[in-house]
């Protein structure tokens, strides 16, 4: 079984990838406020595994991020709705069935901090995340990113959203790699 969910995961990582070529060559505007941050994009992946250990659902999608490039580590836009940090975020259950996605959007920054231990800059706010019921605003959630922007960790509160990602709703997302980008539009 574990086999089984490491060649799952894989190829999900891999669908993940392959799918953001699009990505690569549209245009996002953002706001004029926000112009001179470095800004990234990429792939999401996570698991919702139950008690028993079992794969409840497979998610993954995109995520952009505008959460400063400033060397300081100060977001001049604290405690707004900045539209800093945004993903897409598909689940699906491992044999098909029950499609669907949903939107982290309106992240709001309220703190952040440097964990020295593992070169990473957490990044503590709340979001808006679009559910069947309609969108729930103000989820404590929980940006990590690495401090080379190689890496983002998404946690969103378990409880405030009644645990449909999951007890451990970590989500990873990777940052897309402009070579690799490149090379899925050459012509060979």
């Amino acid at each position: 079984m574990k086999f089984f969910k490491a060649i799952l995961f894989t190829a999900i990582v891999l669908t993940t990838l392959i799918s953001i070529g699009y990505i690569s060559s549209t245009v996002i505007a953002s706001q004029s406020n926000l112009s001179g941050l470095k800004s990234a994009f990429g792939p999401v992946i996570g698991l919702s595994v139950n008690d028993t250990g079992n794969v409840d659902w497979l998610m993954s999608g995109t995520w952009r991020s505008l959460l400063t490039g400033d060397p300081t580590g100060d977001l001049i836009l604290s405690n707004q709705s900045s539209g800093a940090f945004t993903a897409a975020i598909e689940m699906i259950k491992p044999d098909g069935t029950a499609r669907h996605t949903h939107a982290l959007t309106d992240f709001v920054v309220t703190d952040r901090t440097q964990n020295a231990d593992n070169n990473s800059t957490i990044i503590n706010g709340t979001s808006t995340i679009s559910l069947l019921e309609g969108p729930a605003v103000a989820i404590p959630t929980t940006i990590e990113r690495s401090n080379n922007w190689n890496v983002f960790i998404i946690m969103i509160d378990p409880e405030s959203v009644d645990y449909h990602f999951g007890k451990s709703p970590y989500i990873y997302g990777i940052s897309a790699n402009p070579e690799f980008m490149k090379g899925l539009h050459s012509p060979r």
